[in-house]
């Protein structure tokens, strides 16, 4: 980070409001920038023409102290301005701001402590749009019990609900589960005037619940009633349609949404990509695919993932193993789940040695098993092996059950058993040993049938048998005598 801006050590003579803004403005550091704010403010106190700092520069530095996480430090700040103002509702404006900070550092509670201290520490009334800025607050980090008894009080305190408000209890109502969608509805029609986000929130509801009938309804009637959709609305519309299978509505929808000027974001083409993927539509989804590209919105890795699983589940691999160089090309680094997909898919087409090679790769791109991704590499590893002896290719199967057990991924029983029957088959009785004494060092204990393919592997050896026979009759002998 570079350093802040020194500290200036003399004010000028006529140091001005805006200049002070400017100063706080231009300081990187927002403690530094506090610094410099109490040291302006104490110089213009013992000026002959004293200045107040500006709402705006209280607001901007109580904003940047909070989202530092210097929250101590910005309810100071305000608290201590109250003096510098003409009067306390110009404090509305730093107050919500720092409300909303409290939001975003998931601290709810403390920005219902914060508002109840309001009228007492700062002499700031409280407001229909402070009310509605700490029922969001409670709203967005579930505690729905509370945010019913502010509205309750809100209401108590003479204050109507604005249309402000009015989202937020929509959105209360939408996300908890528990709450049946009919009362959702039955705030969104008391609402006087519903706005585009009111829309955006009682549609995502409605599907949330199944309901996407009604919710295709409510977007007509939006749009009849000329409030446009936006990016958000068309979105979650196209989202349910594809995720319910109906992928020429969907496409029906996301081209109206061009004809209206309304540009998809990333959300957009993954839900419908995604859709489409697992609908069986790869060559509509790879269509989308080069679209985004053209409109230079590069896909991100769960886009990619969609394409080739939905291609390696239509047997498409070769254009499967195309999207994944273009992605690798594009920056975009492939992760474990992806290389599975396109490696599973090769295996059950029988393309065993072109699966190893992807494994290989994923291991030379440095993408190594951890804590959560333990199970997946073991049974793509697993996966390849399998598929190996099935082919036939056992020195392939060799060297990446070397690779496997040198990255320490555990081997399951069967593919022990099947990697000691393969080599025992093929005389290669040394690497079915070798296999056999790993799985006694993990305290995997062979089958009777693991035991029986390599004996019997040893026992067809021509010298191994003729040795036995010899040992076996002079036993006989010694017993006899």
């Amino acid at each position: 980070m570079p350093p802040a801006n020194p500290r200036p050590n003399k004010w000028p003579k006529t140091l001005t409001s805006d200049h002070l803004h400017r100063l706080v403005r231009a300081e990187r550091d927002p403690r530094r920038a506090l610094e410099l704010f109490d040291a302006a403010t104490a110089a213009a106190a013992s000026a002959p023409d004293p200045i107040a700092p500006s709402p705006a520069t209280v607001s901007l530095l109580t904003s940047r102290l909070a989202s530092a996480g210097h929250l101590p430090l910005a309810t100071s700040l305000l608290s201590r301005s109250r003096g510098l103002f003409p009067s306390a509702a110009e404090l509305e404006a730093p107050f919500l701001t720092l409300l909303r900070a409290f939001s975003r550092t998931h601290r709810p509670l403390a920005a219902l402590h914060l508002f109840r201290s309001a009228p007492s520490d700062l002499a700031l009334p409280h407001s229909a749009r402070i009310y509605t800025a700490v029922l969001a607050a409670l709203v967005a980090h579930s505690q729905l019990h509370l945010a019913r008894s502010l509205l309750a009080d809100m209401r108590a305190a003479g204050f109507a609900p604005t249309a402000a408000t009015y989202n937020v209890l929509l959105k209360a109502h939408c996300s908890d589960a528990a709450t049946p969608i009919e009362d959702a509805v039955r705030i969104f029609r008391k609402i006087p005037k519903p706005d585009a986000c009111s829309y955006n929130t009682i549609i995502d509801g409605l599907c949330r619940r199944g309901r996407l009938d009604e919710a295709l309804e409510l977007f007509s009637e939006m749009v009849g009633k000329r409030i446009a959709p936006t990016v958000v609305t068309y979105t979650t519309v196209i989202h349910w349609l594809a995720r319910e299978g109906c992928f020429d509505d969907a496409l029906k929808t996301f081209d109206e949404m061009g004809r209206r000027g309304i540009s998809p974001n990333l959300v957009t083409y993954s839900s419908l990509i995604d859709g489409l993927c697992k609908g069986g539509r790869s060559t509509s989804a790879l269509e989308l695919l080069d679209r985004m590209i053209k409109e230079k919105l590069l896909p991100n890795t769960i886009v990619y993932s969609s394409v080739i699983d939905g291609l390696c589940k239509e047997h498409r691999l070769s254009e499967a193993m195309e999207v994944l160089d273009r992605m690798c090309l594009q920056g975009r680094k492939p992760d474990a789940g992806l290389f599975g997909k396109l490696i599973v898919g090769l295996c059950d087409a029988g393309r065993a040695v072109e699966a190893a090679n992807y494994l290989d790769e994923m291991v030379l791109a440095g993408i190594e098993p951890n804590r959560l991704t333990w199970s997946l590499h073991s049974r793509i590893n697993n996966t390849v092996l399998t598929a190996l002896c099935t082919k036939g290719e056992l020195g392939r199967a060799f060297q990446v059950y070397q690779s496997t057990r040198s990255r320490s991924i555990s081997t399951e029983p069967t593919t022990f058993h099947l990697l000691v029957e393969s080599f025992s088959k093929k005389n290669k009785l040394e690497r079915a040993a070798h296999v056999v004494l790993d799985m006694l060092s993990e305290r995997c204990i062979p089958e009777r049938e693991t035991w029986d393919v390599i004996i019997s592997g040893y026992w067809g050896k021509k010298k191994v048998r003729q040795e036995a026979e010899e040992i076996w009759n002079q036993i006989t002998v010694d017993l006899i005598t």
